[in-house]
This record gives structure tokens, C-alpha cells and sequence, in this order.
């Protein structure tokens, strides 16, 4: 009889998420996602979201650079979290002009969000399902995978992946372009590799995420 052992790991490693106070605090969808009405949603329609949800209060997403947001199912969005797509050049010409949002400074240099210039494009941003996002994260990513856990005052950089069933423990900062193979452990500033999860965690993680879910909606009187 074997147990696995990464629910333990992600309590470790990850802070646990905030419950909410009152239901008007929330906007419920069609697809049963409840978002704060404290939240900053940027340019709505470029947000797109497989339902039951939860995004936080002061949880900022730049819809506004023009890319496609993509967020799974029971994907729950910690307060005071920042999402914000990677620019890149659609050129290689050097003489052309690009902002500074693209990632291009060293690890722990601050990003500040500006839109794509007119020689620039936003990628699009991919969150899979039953995923988790501390509070207090700057996500840059192109991509986060399904089962992934991200704790709390992380730093995510421009053009980054993260694949399936992988746990970045708090304040962890992962550089530019870096990718994170699946069942990985991740820390650290720089980020690295620190361990492997084992193949049963993805599904004990949809379970994390759907009980998570129910008791949120319990808690709220629905």
C-alpha cells in the first residue's frame, strides 16, 4: 500500500489560500468563477476562463496588452497577485525601439507593465487547471501548467514555463526563460531544481483544488 507523500510537501512549502469574508465582496460568472469586485481586471474580454475559479482581492490582470489570458478550472488566484503578459520584439532589428517591460534586466531588477510599443507583441498567458497562485506573486510567464502550486511572494519572469505538477515554494524568483519540467521542486533566488514530486501528485492536487473550491463556496452561504 503506498501513500503518496506531495500533500505534505504542499503544505510545506506553499501558504495556505485566503477564505472570503462576505459574498457581495464578489462577482459570481456564468461558469461559477467568483471574482473580487476589488480586483483589476484590465481590458475583460482578453480574459478567458474555464469556470469555478476564484480570483482575490487587489489581483491585477494586464487584458490591456492586447494577448489572451487563459485560466483553467479551479484555478484559485491569491490576493495582491499581478499578471502581466511577456513583450518581445516582432523584429530583429536592434535599431528598433522596445519598452523595458520585456524582461530583458537581470534577476531581481523590477518589471515595470507597459504595453507592447508599435515594434512589439504580447504573448499570450496559459494557467492551467487546478492551479494554484500565492498572494503577493508577479507572474510573467508564458505558461503555468495544470497542478501547479506557486507560493506566496514569488517573482515568476518574462517568457518563463512551468510545466505540470510542479511546486515553486515562497519567494522563490524564477529568471527569464527559464523551464521548469514537470514534477519539479522548485526555490530559491535565482531559482533551481530542487526535488521531484512523485507521479501521484497530480492527483492528489485536482483534489486539493475541487475541495478548496466547495469549502470557498460553503463559506459564502451558497
Amino acid at each position: 500500500f503506498f501513500i503518496c507523500t506531495s500533500y505534505h510537501y504542499l503544505r510545506q512549502a506553499t501558504t495556505r489560500p485566503t477564505m472570503p469574508t462576505s459574498k457581495s465582496d464578489y462577482i459570481v460568472t456564468a461558469s461559477q468563477s467568483y471574482i473580487s469586485r476589488s480586483a483589476n481586471i484590465l481590458v475583460a474580454p482578453n480574459l478567458h476562463s474555464k469556470g469555478k475559479s476564484v480570483i482575490q482581492k487587489n489581483v491585477t490582470i494586464h487584458g490591456e496588452f492586447g494577448a489572451a489570458i487563459h485560466i483553467g478550472r479551479y484555478v484559485y488566484i491569491d490576493e495582491d497577485v499581478e499578471i502581466v503578459p511577456s513583450v518581445i520584439p516582432t523584429s530583429s532589428d536592434p535599431l528598433l525601439t522596445t519598452s523595458s517591460s520585456s524582461g530583458s534586466g537581470g534577476v531581481g531588477s523590477k518589471i515595470i507593465p507597459q504595453p507592447p510599443t508599435e515594434n512589439e507583441k504580447a504573448l499570450p498567458i496559459i494557467i492551467g487547471s487546478h492551479t494554484k497562485i500565492g498572494n503577493n506573486c508577479k507572474i510573467h510567464s508564458i505558461a503555468i501548467g495544470s497542478c501547479v502550486r506557486i507560493g506566496s511572494n514569488c517573482r515568476i519572469y518574462p517568457r518563463s514555463k512551468i510545466h505540470d505538477c510542479c511546486i515553486i515554494e515562497n519567494d522563490s524568483v524564477i529568471p527569464p526563460d527559464m523551464v521548469i519540467s514537470p514534477f519539479s521542486r522548485v526555490r530559491g533566488n535565482p531559482a533551481r531544481i530542487v526535488g521531484s514530486l512523485p507521479e501521484c501528485s497530480g492527483g492528489e492536487f485536482v483534489e486539493d483544488c475541487v475541495q478548496e473550491y466547495t469549502r470557498f463556496v460553503r463559506e459564502l452561504g451558497e
